[in-house]
């Protein structure tokens, strides 16, 4: 065995440091996004307000743009999660209520390259849990869904169409689910 690989059972759990300080920046980048709006911050403000220094950032993630993929990772979980459970989750219903709550500072995110990364991170998220390639790929499956949940919460977000939370939920969750059955049966 090589010297400088250690075995699976004898490597180190992360440094609890790292992770406080990685933790910091996560918080003080969503601290900002929702007091200043995401365009209005950098880097360099996100590690000020964690109180580290910009190289530090940079240790942690490549920018902006990076961060924001980690922030949303977990918010992103009960929409990728609602493709393949056939039961409704609440937590699908609270992260709709979220967004509805937060909904100029998710408007941003819900346009240009940002929704675009947006939609292959939540794509990428769904095809994870699809399980293997059918007659039609799982990865294409995972696009239009993600693309159509962002889709509707986006078109939901303008106000224009009237509808609680509640039930874009709930209908996000059976589109969804449906949708994933129709597409990956043979």
């Amino acid at each position: 065995m090589s010297d400088s690989i250690d075995p699976p059972s004898t490597r180190a759990a992360p440094d609890r440091r790292v992770q406080k300080t990685r933790a910091a920046l996560l918080l003080s980048f969503n601290d900002l996004m929702r007091s200043q709006g995401l365009d209005a911050i950098s880097a360099a403000d996100i590690a000020a307000h964690a109180n580290v220094g910009r190289s530090t950032f940079y240790e942690h993630f490549d920018g902006k743009d990076d961060i924001l993929a980690h922030s949303v990772a977990e918010v992103l979980t009960p929409l990728a999660d609602c493709c393949v459970e056939p039961v409704f989750a609440e937590e699908l219903g609270a992260l709709i209520e979220h967004f509805w709550q937060n909904r100029q500072m998710a408007r941003p995110l819900m346009s240009g390259r940002r929704y675009l990364h947006l939609c292959k991170q939540l794509g990428d998220m769904i095809a994870e849990r699809l399980g293997p390639d059918g007659v039609f790929p799982r990865a294409l499956v995972a696009q239009q869904l993600a693309h159509g949940q962002l889709a509707l919460i986006q078109a939901w977000l303008t106000g224009r169409h009237a509808a609680t939370a509640e039930v874009v939920a709930r209908k996000l969750h059976a589109s969804s689910y449906a949708t994933a059955r129709i597409l990956l049966s043979e």
